[in-house]
């Protein structure tokens, strides 16, 4: 049905005049009488009872004039949430991430984004890789920030940062050396995430790359308990660099492992083809610009 007759016949009903509709509009008399004739002969009823004197509705016409209202009403609505959404003055962000990336760097970028955009609704999935890429699939998040996964191709993943791992020791095992290889961390009882994780794969990866086995002593679900096991003395972790606090501690020491190669992309992940809302876009900019700095 074409709005621009729905607009003639909404004038004539308020004006009761072909001619003042016209005017309204900046239309001919003609073009409207024949708008109207054409709704007429799409419906199949007479809209308007038509005398030399007056415009009058018929009941069809009443009747449709109140539906048509109630639609202009819907469609104005829309477009005024259309419109907030384009400038940033309302919409709805859902952000898929890993825990490891999620308790220490997304809080304060997240806090800043709301601050400047209030209006704005942020909901924030964490969860292990698997469980971030099945919801980005189904839809239920808009982007993830996550690392690269090989398991992921419907996916695009536009790289950010690289994220090194580091061992982080007990200050009782705590010496003055400036860096530590995987075969003295081998020797050392080890502290890991559980299987689920990506952390656990890429570290489980290096190890058996370099001919040596990973045989973790105590498995954790969280990033944040292994680091209080290691500061209680229980043993040694590997971690990406990302989610150990920058703050030096008492109680363990953060070192390097060399060779350089146990290391990890940081993404923003979305499905390919997907194009982002203006509201989700310039949140994915404003976690971009964080984690690079």
């Amino acid at each position: 049905m074409n709005l621009r007759r729905i607009e003639s016949f909404i004038a004539v009903a308020e004006l009761r005049s072909f001619s003042a509709a016209g005017t309204k509009l900046h239309r001919s008399p003609a073009a409207i009488s024949t708008h109207i004739q054409q709704l007429e002969t799409e419906l199949g009823v007479p809209l308007f009872d038509r005398t030399t004197r007056q415009v009058s509705m018929t009941t069809e016409g009443q009747l449709f004039y109140t539906r048509c209202q109630t639609v202009v009403r819907e469609l104005m609505e829309v477009s005024r949430e259309l419109g907030d959404r384009s400038e940033l003055r309302g919409g709805h962000v859902s952000i898929g991430t890993v825990p490891s990336i999620s308790s220490l760097k997304l809080p304060a970028v997240l806090g800043e984004f709301k601050n400047k955009y209030p209006n704005i609704t942020l909901e924030l999935h964490e969860g292990p890789i698997n469980q971030i890429h099945r919801d980005l699939s189904e839809r239920v998040t808009d982007f993830a920030v996550a690392p690269q996964h090989e398991d992921s191709y419907d996916l695009d993943h536009k790289a950010i940062v690289n994220d090194p791992f580091v061992a982080i020791l007990p200050r009782t095992m705590a010496t003055n050396r400036k860096y530590i290889t995987l075969k003295a961390l081998n020797q050392i009882d080890q502290l890991a995430l559980s299987h689920d994780t990506a952390v656990r794969a890429t570290v489980e990866l290096v190890f058996r790359n370099a001919g040596l086995r990973y045989r973790p002593k105590i498995e954790l679900t969280h990033h944040q308990t292994v680091i209080s096991m290691v500061e209680a003395g229980l043993g040694a972790a590997i971690l990406p660099t990302i989610c150990v606090p920058k703050e030096e501690n008492v109680d363990y020491q953060v070192l390097p492992i060399r060779p350089g190669i146990l290391t990890r992309q940081i993404c923003i992940v979305t499905v390919n083809g997907k194009r982002l809302s203006p509201a989700a876009q310039a949140c994915a900019d404003q976690i971009v610009q964080a984690l690079r700095e």
